[in-house]
C-alpha cells in the first residue's frame, strides 16, 4: 500500500513558512504533512494556522482548569500517551492562574464550568452550543488548549490530541499550528458486542472500551444472551459467564472513556438461550419451538423483568436498554394469543408485550430501544419494502401498511426508540420513506448496520463497509439520533477483531460528514490510523482473505453451505462406483484446478499479514488473528487436494483391481489411507493453531455442564466448543475412511 502521508523533513521554509520558535527546543524548519484528513473520525473544521511549530518533547505541563475526576483522568490519559510516543514525561498541574502558565504546556478545561478558563479562551471559538460532546482545539506559539463542551467534549479533544501527536512521531515533525473546532453530527454511536456463543476475555473488553473511545464511540450494545450470571436463574448462566460485580465494574470502567453498557436481553423472541431449559419450557408460544415467548403468559414477564433488573442493577448510570424484539417467528400459536390476536390484531399482540417491557423501563429509568421489524412485518408486510428495490406494487403495499400503523400510532412508547435494522445499502425508497415517517411523527430512532452477518470467519468487504457508509449518512441526514453498527459474530463463528475496520467507519460517518467520499479513502485512513504508517498491501490483503470465505464455506458441498444443516457434502472416492466422468481423478478435476488456485491466493494474503506485523505501531494481534485464518483456510485447499490424490489412487485401485493386481491394488489402498490421515492431521493441526490464538483474547467456549441449543441453525451452536469451524470435514471422516481401506487392502496384500 501506497503511504497515505509521505514523510518530510526539511531544513528550508516550504509553504506558509512555519518557523519553529527557539523557546521550543528544536532549532530545525520544518514543513508539515498534517491535514486534518488523517484523522478519524473526521473532524468538522480543521485548519492550519499560522505560529512556530511545538516540540511535544519539550512540552512541561498538562494544566486542568479545574480538579474533577473527569479532567484528571483526560489530562493523564494525554499524559501517558505522550511518555508512550515520545518516552517523555510531563506533569500534571491544576491551572490556578492563567495570567503566567509555564510555557510550552497544554491547557484543558470547559468555559461553562471555570470562568477564568472561559477568559482565557475568550478569543477561541465555542465549542458548539448546549453539545457536551463538542470542543475546539488550537495549537499556537508554545501553547495546545483543549476547550470542550462538556466533560465528553474534552475528553474526545483529547483524543484527536492524541492522535496529532501520533502524526507528530510518525512523520518525524513537531506540531504545526492549527485550530480545530468539532462536534458530533450523531448523538448515540454505538457498536455491538454478540456473545451468543462465546465469551471475551474481561481485559480483552477493557482494551477495546479504550480503542473505541480512541475513535469516539460512545456506546456498546452487550447482548449477554446466558453468559452473565444470573442469581435470580442461576440455571441460565452458561459455564463461562460475567458475574453481575464484574459487568458493574465493567460499566464504570467504560464510563470513564465516555462509552455506556447498553444491555440487550431478548425476551420475546430469539429466545432458545432461555426456552431451552426444562425449568421454563412451558413459557413456549410454540410447545415445539424454543425461538419465542406467549406474550400473554404472566409468568413470561415474571422471568425476563428479572433478568432486566440484573442486568440493570449491573449497569449503573447507563440511559437505555435494548429490549430486542425482532424475528418473532412463533407468534399467534398458543389459544390465549390466538383470542388476543382476533381482538387486536399480530400487531397489538406485540404491542402488549413492548408496552409492558416499556413500564418496566420507565420505573427503572431506562428508556427502550426495540428492533423495528416486527411491527413493520405486522403492518401490511412493509418491512420488505425497506430492503427491497422498489417495483410497481410498491406504492399500494406501503400506503395500505402506513394506514395501519398510522391507526395504532397513539399505542407505541414515545419515549422508545425504533431501531431501524438494514444490513445492505441504506438509500432504497422504502427505507428513505419509513425513516421519514418516524420523524414526521416525532419517533427517536436509531440505524443499525452491521460489519458481520451469518458469515463465517472473515466479513464480505466488498459490500459491508459499503453499507455502513450508505445508510449512516443517510441516516444523519434524516435526523436520527444515532447508530448501531452490529456484529453478529457468533452466528457462524467469527472473531471479534474483524470487526475493527465496521466498528471504525461507523464512528466515522457518524460523527461527521466531512468524513471520505468513497469507501477506497476510507480504507486508507483505516490502514493509516489502525495500524501506522509503515504497512505494505494490507488493503488487497484484507479483501483477498475476505473472497477466500467462500471456497472454504462450500468447496466440499454437493449443496448449500456450512451455516445451514440441510447442506449436502461430497462423497470421498468410492471403489465401488465410478462417477459420471468416467474416473475420480475426473470426477474431482474441475474442484483441484479451483483449490490450487484458493491455496496460492490464501498463501499470498496470509504472507503479507505476517510480514507486516513486525512493522505496524499498533494493533499487530489483528494481523495475527486473520493469518491464522488465511492459513486455515490454505490448510483447507491442501484437504481439498489431497482428495484429488486419493482419487487418482482410487482409480489405479480400481483399475489393478479389473486387472487382478492384488499387490498394486493393496499398494493404492494404503496410499489412500496415509493421504486421508495426513491431511486430516495437518487440518486439525492449523484449527488448533487457530484456536490457540483465537483463545488468546476469547475464553475457551463451553466448559463443563454447557448446554446446547438443539434447535439452532447457528454453525457455532452446533458443537460445545470451537470444533464448530471444522463440524463439515470432521462429517466426512477422513481417519474413518482411511481405516477402511486399510482393511480393504489387508484382503488383496500379497503376503
Amino acid at each position: 500500500m501506497r503511504k497515505f502521508l509521505k514523510k518530510i523533513r526539511l531544513c528550508s521554509i516550504i509553504g506558509y513558512g512555519l518557523l519553529l520558535a527557539g523557546a521550543i527546543g528544536c532549532k530545525e524548519e520544518q514543513t508539515n504533512t498534517i491535514t486534518g484528513a488523517e484523522l478519524l473520525p473526521a473532524p468538522q473544521n480543521f485548519e492550519i494556522k499560522e505560529g512556530s511549530f511545538i516540540d511535544p518533547e519539550a512540552l512541561k505541563v498538562i494544566y486542568i482548569a479545574s480538579d474533577t475526576e473527569d479532567a484528571n483522568f483526560a489530562a493523564n490519559e494525554l499524559r501517558m500517551k505522550i511518555k508512550e510516543l515520545f518516552n517523555h514525561d510531563v506533569s500534571v498541574a491544576l491551572a490556578e492562574s492563567y495570567d503566567d502558565l509555564s510555557s510550552p504546556a497544554i491547557v484543558l478545561g470547559i468555559p461553562s464550568k471555570d470562568k477564568g478558563f472561559s477568559s482565557y479562551v475568550s478569543e477561541l471559538p465555542s465549542p458548539q452550543k448546549d453539545n457536551r460532546e463538542a470542543y475546539v482545539l488550537e495549537a499556537k506559539n508554545d501553547m495546545i488548549t483543549v476547550s470542550g463542551g462538556g466533560e465528553a467534549g474534552l475528553f474526545y479533544g483529547v483524543q484527536t490530541l492524541g492522535q496529532l501527536f501520533e502524526e507528530v512521531k510518525w512523520n518525524e515533525q513537531n506540531l504545526p499550528g492549527l485550530l480545530i473546532e468539532d462536534w458530533p453530527d450523531m448523538e448515540e454511536r454505538w457498536v455491538h458486542y454478540n456473545y451468543f456463543f462465546h465469551l471475551d476475555r474481561y481485559e480483552y473488553l477493557e482494551e477495546s472500551i479504550k480503542k473505541l473511545a480512541k475513535y469516539k464511540i460512545n456506546g456498546i450494545v452487550f447482548e449477554f444472551e446466558d453468559k452473565f450470571n444470573y442469581k435470580s436463574h442461576p440455571f441460565i448462566a452458561a459455564p463461562n459467564s460475567f458475574t453481575p460485580e464484574q459487568v458493574k465494574e465493567l460499566t464504570l470502567f467504560a464510563s470513564k472513556y465516555n462509552v455506556a453498557i447498553v444491555p440487550l436481553v431478548q425476551g420475546f423472541g430469539h429466545a432458545g438461550y432461555l426456552l431451552k431449559h426444562d425449568e421454563i419450557k412451558h413459557l413456549r408460544e410454540d410447545p415445539e419451538s424454543n425461538q419465542s415467548f406467549c406474550p400473554m403468559n404472566e409468568e413470561t414477564y415474571d422471568l425476563i423483568f428479572d433478568l432486566y433488573r440484573e442486568t440493570i442493577e449491573a449497569t449503573p448510570g447507563v440511559k437505555y436498554f435494548h429490549l430486542g424484539g425482532d424475528e418473532v417467528h412463533h407468534i399467534g400459536i398458543c389459544d390465549r394469543c390466538k383470542k388476543k390476536i382476533a381482538e387486536v390484531g399480530e400487531l397489538g399482540l406485540y404491542l402488549v408485550w413492548l408496552n409492558k417491557a416499556r413500564d418496566f423501563m420507565e420505573k427503572h429509568g431506562r428508556i427502550p430501544i426495540f428492533w423495528d421489524d416486527m411491527p413493520l412485518k405486522q403492518a401490511g408486510g412493509i418491512y420488505k419494502l425497506t430492503y427491497n428495490k422498489a417495483d410497481e406494487k410498491f406504492d399500494s403495499i406501503w400506503s395500505n401498511g402506513i394506514t395501519q400503523l398510522n391507526k395504532t400510532i397513539h399505542k407505541f412508547p414515545t419515549d422508545g426508540v425504533f431501531m431501524r435494522w438494514n444490513y445492505q445499502l441504506g438509500r432504497d425508497k422504502g427505507n428513505i420513506e419509513i425513516l421519514d415517517w418516524y420523524r414526521e411523527n416525532n419517533f427517536k430512532t436509531m440505524v443499525a448496520t452491521a460489519i458481520i452477518g451469518d458469515y463465517p470467519l472473515i466479513p464480505k468487504y466488498d459490500w459491508t463497509p459499503n453499507n455502513i457508509k450508505s445508510f449512516v449518512t443517510l441516516a444523519a441526514e434524516k435526523g436520527a439520533m444515532g447508530q448501531l453498527c452490529t456484529a453478529w459474530g457468533d452466528d457462524s463463528g467469527n472473531h471479534s477483531e474483524i470487526y475493527w475496520l465496521g466498528f471504525l467507519a461507523s464512528s466515522e460517518y457518524s460523527w461527521s460528514s466531512k468524513s471520505p467520499e468513497t469507501i477506497d479513502a476510507y480504507w486508507e485512513k483505516y490502514i493509516h490510523r489502525f495500524f501506522g504508517p509503515d504497512t505494505d498491501g494490507l488493503i488487497p490483503a484484507f479483501h483477498n482473505l475476505s473472497e477466500r470465505v467462500d471456497f472454504w464455506d462450500t468447496g466440499l458441498m454437493k449443496k448449500g453451505n456450512k451455516r445451514r444443516k440441510t447442506y449436502q457434502l461430497k462423497s470421498l472416492p468410492d471403489l465401488e462406483n465410478t462417477p459420471p466422468e468416467g474416473s475420480w481423478a475426473e470426477h474431482f478435476k474441475p474442484l483441484m484446478e479451483q483449490a490450487v488456485a484458493e491455496k496460492t491466493k490464501c498463501a499470498e494474503g496470509t504472507k503479507v499479514m505476517e510480514s507486516n506485523m513486525p512493522n505496524v505501531k499498533a494493533n499487530a494481534y489483528n494481523l495475527e488473528v486473520f493469518a491464522s485464518m488465511g492459513r486455515f483456510m490454505e490448510a483447507y485447499s491442501d484437504l481439498v487436494l489431497a482428495i484429488g490424490k486419493i482419487a487418482t489412487n482410487c482409480d489405479k485401485a480400481i483399475a489393478a483391481k479389473e486387472n487382478n493386481q492384488n499387490q498394486e491394488m493393496a499398494d493404492r489402498l494404503k496410499d489412500m489411507a496415509s493421504i486421508a490421515n495426513d491431511s486430516w492431521s495437518a487440518y486439525v493441526a492449523s484449527y488448533e493453531d487457530l484456536k490457540k490464538v483465537w483463545e488468546v483474547t476469547r475464553y475457551p467456549k463451553g466448559g463443563e455442564g454447557y448446554m446446547l441449543n438443539l434447535q439452532t441453525n447457528y454453525l457455532a451452536g452446533r458443537t460445545a466448543d470451537l470444533s464448530y469451524l471444522i463440524i463439515a470435514e470432521e462429517e466426512m471422516d477422513f481417519p474413518g475412511y482411511a481405516e477402511k481401506m486399510l482393511q480393504i487392502a489387508k484382503q488383496y496384500q500379497v503376503d
